[in-house]
């Protein structure tokens, strides 16, 4: 008797188990889709806003969507010497490549990612703090550049070195 129900509870467990696990699978896949769609509206409006500011900075817009390009075009742009394209490149493959993620990697992208908006919101005439904050949540900075008022200015007074440029 007592073999009987433990045989009848394990043949009943797995529909059970099975009608709780379809449910929640479509709520997952639901969660996921949605997220998703939020990932990529987010994607779309950061390179529209990248365009948009390489067409304020008097470059050709098309040259904000392509790869490794952009990134050279927006070293111009920011006033920044040429080896600090190299230097990005460096630290992004190192990121990208790396099994476990190195804090002083990790770092060293943070701060060169910072020491492009600083000259950014400089060529902008925008504050230190713009620099830190489009650092953080470029989702936001950059549309703010690129659809608000502010004026590209070539001729803002920027260091090729940026934030490590050194005073004598």
């Amino acid at each position: 008797m007592l073999l009987d129900t433990y045989n009848n509870y394990l043949i009943s467990e797995p529909e059970v188990t099975e009608s709780w696990l379809s449910g929640a699978s479509v709520a997952v896949i639901i969660l996921v889709a949605f997220l998703a769609l939020i990932a990529l509206g987010l994607v779309i409006l950061v390179l529209i806003a990248n365009c948009k500011i390489f067409k304020k900075a008097g470059e050709a817009w098309w040259k904000g969507l392509i790869p490794l390009y952009n990134s050279w075009v927006e070293t111009k742009i920011t006033g920044l010497g040429w080896w600090w394209f190299l230097i990005f490149i460096i630290i992004t493959g190192l990121f990208s490549y790396m099994e476990e993620t190195n804090f002083v990697v990790y770092m060293a992208l943070v701060l060169t990612s910072f020491n492009y908006n600083f000259n950014l919101a400089k060529k902008f005439g925008k504050t230190n703090g713009f620099a830190v904050f489009n650092t953080i949540f470029p989702v936001i900075g950059l549309p703010i550049l690129a659809f608000g008022s502010a004026k590209y200015d070539k001729d803002a007074k920027v260091d090729e070195n940026g934030i490590f440029s050194i005073k004598k």
